[in-house]
């Protein structure tokens, strides 16, 4: 029940950042906040709306007796001057020194997207995941169970924690044969 509870209470929170008429759209369909349980994800075309975005955030989360935690927030650049630095962005809150930084990498629902010149993902956490858990499966049943079951378990255990999300994160040439190097070896 929490999950419906709490999409009910922060509804207020998607309603307030779409009647801005700021951030990103797609075919008149609002973009620019993603929610997921307690996960937001702010989109914007520019440094200064995501400033305006999170202002109206910070605003409707102080009304609802919320804020953001800087320590678990940060920022992320798409676009033809992703490399170019950006001041870390204040939050209004009594501490001056809470700000969001800008970050080569974020984490959103164990995806990471990472900044670049078009929308890009990280899979290097994938396989750092399935090579742990390969470690963890092999090392308990490798020299005692058959290669049927060993290779079973990994197709279960490990592939999905290389192929997690991959059908919604964009990937290229290097990307696949990186991915398909892991499953080679």
């Amino acid at each position: 029940m929490s999950p419906y509870l709490f999409a009910c209470f922060i509804d207020s929170l998607v309603d307030k950042v779409q009647a801005s008429g700021l951030g990103c759209h797609v075919n008149m369909a609002c973009l620019s906040i993603l929610l997921y349980a307690d996960d937001i994800l702010l989109v914007s075309p520019s440094v200064s709306s995501l400033q305006c975005i999170l202002r109206i955030c910070e605003a409707e989360l102080k009304w609802l007796d919320m804020r953001i935690n800087p320590n678990k927030s940060s920022c992320v650049r798409f676009g033809a001057r992703y490399s170019i630095k950006c001041r870390n962005i204040g939050l209004l809150t009594n501490d001056n020194n809470c700000k969001l930084i800008w970050s080569d990498s974020v984490r959103y629902l164990g995806v990471y997207l990472r900044s670049a010149r078009s929308f890009a993902c990280s899979h290097s956490y994938a396989k750092k995941g399935m090579y742990r858990v390969f470690n963890a499966v092999f090392g308990k049943v490798g020299r005692v169970a058959s290669p049927d079951v060993v290779v079973q378990l990994v197709k279960t255990k490990c592939l999905p924690m290389l192929y997690y999300a991959i059908e919604v994160s964009p990937t290229n040439k290097s990307d696949v044969l990186s991915l398909q190097y892991v499953i080679d070896m």
